[in-house]
């Protein structure tokens, strides 16, 4: 890909938000470029370019020129686009509708939690202490996985075989014979890359032991544990990387919270065969 296109597209990328974002004049002394009647301010010409992600004042200086003749071309195309009235096409004006509502969550959200505190020591240490899996008793497990597509009734039937086989071998042949379908690997992984009911079954076992992991959606993990190595994690070690999962937390239940407020305050009906299968949750 030459560098021109690909400043192009990055171009495109970014400003599919940043068109939004606009101030609603521009003066003269800020205009970067003009194409036809559309200007190319300099604040949308230099958030293109920080987009574009970290870089030294000479790698910007020499950025600012591309980018901007990438805008150039972005606002060409989409003359071209408007002229052969590809707007009004069902899929591209439904795409454009959905790029504008992302707008506006994303910004309705930014100042939901603009002013949300950072997370205190004590929810720091409460998290830590919590979760000892992760940090204080964190180890590096080296797993052998059987995930099996499965549907829930057939579970019990296949943990009752698992504990009749005498090897994962003979299991896996066992679940040939039955038609069920899996794939196998063997993986090292520390505690924060497992998935929280894998973790939760792999802490308490001993090596060589198995079990079998329902993960929803008609799959099933049959876990063997092949070893583990303790390399535990101090809590200033961990301090940055809790207080994120912390924020983060905090944030879903403000969201959600807000998303509950909004729902009571506004009329939402489905159409015949589109509600939820329970109406006390969410579709």
């Amino acid at each position: 890909m030459n560098i021109h296109r690909r400043y192009f597209l990055a171009a495109v990328a970014a400003l599919s938000l940043a068109a939004c974002e606009q101030p609603a004049t521009t003066t003269r002394d800020s205009i970067a470029a003009t194409v036809g009647s559309d200007v190319i301010s300099e604040v949308e010409l230099g958030r293109a370019v920080a987009r574009l992600g970290e870089m030294n004042a000479a790698e910007a200086a020499q950025s600012r020129g591309r980018v901007l003749e990438a805008l150039i071309d972005q606002h060409l195309v989409s003359h071209a686009a408007k002229k052969a009235k590809l707007d009004q096409a069902p899929e591209v004006a439904l795409a454009m509708q959905q790029a504008q509502r992302q707008v506006l969550v994303e910004a309705y959200m930014e100042r939901l939690f603009k002013d949300m505190a950072q997370p205190a020591d004590t929810d720091i240490q409460d998290y830590y202490a919590k979760h000892p899996e992760l940090f204080a008793q964190r180890k590096v497990y080296r797993i052998q996985e059987l995930e099996l597509q499965l549907v829930p009734a057939r579970v019990a039937e296949v943990e009752a075989q698992l504990k009749q086989s005498r090897t994962l071998a003979e299991f896996a042949d066992w679940l040939r014979a039955q038609g069920i379908a899996g794939k196998t690997g063997v993986a090292v992984k520390p505690a924060e890359q497992i998935a929280a009911p894998m973790l939760a079954q792999l802490s308490n076992m001993k090596d060589g032991q198995v079990v079998v992991v329902p993960m929803g959606e008609n799959r099933v993990s049959v876990l063997q544990l092949q070893g583990s190595q303790a390399q535990p994690v101090t809590l200033e070690q961990a301090r940055a990387a809790i207080e994120r999962v912390v924020l983060g937390e905090k944030r879903k239940t403000l969201l959600e919270a807000e998303i509950g407020k909004l729902r009571a305050s506004e009329k939402v009906a489905y159409a015949s065969g589109f509600a939820p299968a329970s109406q006390t949750g969410k579709p």
